[in-house]
């Protein structure tokens, strides 16, 4: 089987232009990929921070409780001191005060423009921190501690840590009235400042607590809103990569049907049906054009293969096994011609031409295809050929016909020559018996040579090679003179002319000399094939651009096979072909002539009552 480079270049064309390009397949997905990944990267990266934040913050309260603790116990161990007198109570006191002092280390040292974070992270262990939680804790003063949201909690921070600073001045005082004699006065004023600076200092606690708690919703509401933020972003950019999707799917499937709708028309036009077979599968599915071709349903319709073989004349089956099977082996397209004999009986040419299609899997390989009837097209072809070959014959009958009428002529003139020279002989002439016999050679030698003039007119009839000089011409004089011409065949047969002929003259665009010829065959016919003491009548009139010459006589007439027959070459009358001389051609020769004049003949006629021929001219105008 052999297929065309450039048939195989435009179906290679056509896939290509049907399937779209990888990027424009993969561009909608990596956009919506990389938009989720960005912001699922944010919502990440926030959530950590935030949650990092909240555990800096939580540290923060927890510290913030360990120094409320602390701080309690200090003054509850002045107190004590104050009272007892006793020096274990006041190392208690600075020894709670180690925790609060730890913080305020780490504080001071974080404000500084380059902090020395060991210290830091020494400072808020020995604030009773968890290591874990000491670098989130520099973290957020560091990054957040000039955001006005914390600058409340480091002011009370700091006040907190002025007024420890203070506590420890006040407990040195009552330290000293403590051991100075007779001093009590003192002490309860000591005692008394040093309530007070607890209780300033439990305002700074419940001041920083808050701030802490302010900020942690803070960044609660931050964190929900953002979010909410970043899934709103990710549903819209999500919708509108969808509806981006969709468009390029819809056009995608609008260019789809734009470049089928002219395959499909084409198509519908060639009247081609489709097929499609999975390679591995033992069916076949037609579409309602196919399943009527081969004349098994009028819809699409899957069937078993096997069913669609049997259809196919056994003495074409390998031929189209093979061709498919080339088709699948090398992934060319096929072409096939087979014939089929459908379930009615009739037997249809038909060819197939398709290809196979890779899928993604070895096992999705399809053969698609179209097929057509061209049962038509070879009946054409048989018919064209046919007609050549008969074309053929024919030229070469006519080359035979004119060089044989050609090589007769010359020996029949001399013939007819020598004759007349006897018949006109003075000198030596003939008896009687001689005379009729040389009359009737003469006779003989004359007809032969109007059959032989036939032929020739013949020839040159189909080989086109008769010369026709159109011009306005008077149909009257020219038919009379044409009359006048057989005088003797009128004669001899018995027949009268009627001329209806109208007065006025009635002009028609003819070459004279043909139609001569023309009317000299049509009268020598109706006296021919007339009957002793018939009629010949010839009338003419005027039908719109037409001049119209009808010649009828009450001959012998035709029957309805005669006249299907009548203006082919060698044909005559059946009944009257042994009694009556001629060739056959001379209907033939005026239809011929009349048409290449731009006109047309009739014929009407019935047996045993005569015929009727009806010619008709292009009307000219008569010259000036």
């Amino acid at each position: 089987m052999k297929v065309s480079e450039s048939s195989v270049e435009e179906s290679t064309n056509r896939r290509q232009f049907l399937k779209p390009h990888p990027r424009e397949l993969w561009q909608p997905y990596v956009a919506f990929v990389s938009l989720s990944l960005v912001v699922i990267s944010l919502l990440a990266t926030m959530a950590v921070t935030s949650v990092n934040v909240l555990g800096a913050l939580r540290a923060y309260v927890g510290g913030e409780s360990l120094w409320s603790k602390a701080r309690n116990d200090a003054v509850q161990h002045l107190r004590d001191f104050a009272v007892t007198r006793n020096q274990a109570d006041f190392a208690a006191f600075e020894e709670a005060l180690k925790l609060p002092l730890g913080d305020q280390q780490a504080r001071e040292e974080m404000l500084r423009s380059e902090p020395d974070l060991t210290v830091v992270r020494q400072g808020l262990i020995a604030g009773g921190n968890h290591p874990d939680d000491v670098d989130g804790m520099i973290t957020l003063f560091r990054r957040f501690g000039d955001q006005p949201a914390l600058q409340e909690a480091l002011t009370a921070w700091t006040h907190g840590d002025a007024l420890l600073a203070q506590l420890r001045v006040e407990a040195q005082r009552l330290r000293h009235h403590v051991h100075a004699p007779a001093d009590g006065v003192m002490v309860l004023a000591s005692l008394e400042e040093v309530r007070e600076l607890s209780d300033e200092l439990v305002l700074a606690e419940k001041r920083f607590s808050a701030s802490l708690a302010e900020v942690s919703r803070l960044t609660e509401k931050v964190l929900i809103g953002s979010t909410l933020l970043a899934a709103l972003v990710l549903a819209l950019s999500t919708l509108w990569l969808v509806r981006l999707a969709l468009r390029r799917q819809e056009a995608h499937r609008q260019a789809l049907v734009s470049a089928n709708e002219p395959w499909m028309l084409a198509a519908v036009a060639a009247e081609l049906g489709m097929f499609e077979m999975a390679v591995d599968s033992d069916h076949i599915t037609l579409d309602a054009k196919a399943a009527s071709l081969y004349g098994v349903g009028s819809n699409e319709m899957t069937m078993p293969r096997v069913q669609l073989r049997n259809l196919v004349l056994e003495e074409d089956m390998p031929g189209m096994v093979s061709d498919i099977t080339t088709a699948m082996q090398t992934g060319q397209p096929f072409k096939s011609t087979y014939r089929i004999r459908r379930p009615d009986g009739v037997v249809r040419y038909f060819e197939s031409t398709g290809q196979q299609i890779e899928g993604q899997a070895p096992t999705q390989r399809r053969l698609v295809g179209v097929m057509r009837d061209v049962t038509e097209e070879r009946l054409r072809a048989e018919r064209a050929m046919q007609s050549d070959a008969a074309e053929r014959v024919a030229e070469s009958q006519r080359r035979f016909l004119s060089r044989l009428s050609h090589e007769l002529r010359t020996p029949l003139n001399a013939i007819l020559g020598f004759a007349q020279l006897l018949l006109l002989d003075r000198a030596n002439a003939l008896n009687p018996a001689q005379a009729q016999r040389v009359s009737m050679m003469l006779e003989a030698g004359q007809q032969l040579l109007r059959m032989i003039e036939d032929v020739l007119d013949l020839t040159k009839v189909d080989a086109g090679e008769i010369t026709i000089a159109l011009q306005a011409v008077e149909l009257a004089p020219l038919w009379r003179s044409s009359a006048a011409m057989i005088e003797g065949v009128r004669e001899r047969h018995g027949v009268t002319f009627v001329d209806r002929l109208p007065p006025q003259p009635l002009w028609a665009n003819a070459d004279p000399q043909r139609l001569v010829q023309v009317f000299i065959n049509l009268l020598t016919n109706a006296c021919k094939y007339n009957r002793p003491g018939g009629h010949v009548v010839v009338e003419g009139w005027i039908e719109e651009a037409f001049v119209v010459l009808e010649l009828s006589d009450d001959g012998i007439g035709m029957s309805a096979e005669d006249l299907a027959q009548l203006f082919q070459p060698f044909k005559r009358l059946a009944p009257m072909a042994e009694t009556i001389e001629g060739t056959g051609l001379g209907l033939y020769i005026v239809k011929q002539l009349v048409e290449r004049m731009n006109g047309s003949i009739e014929v009407h006629s019935e047996i045993g009552q005569g015929s009727r021929f009806t010619l008709r001219l292009p009307m000219a105008t008569a010259p000036k």
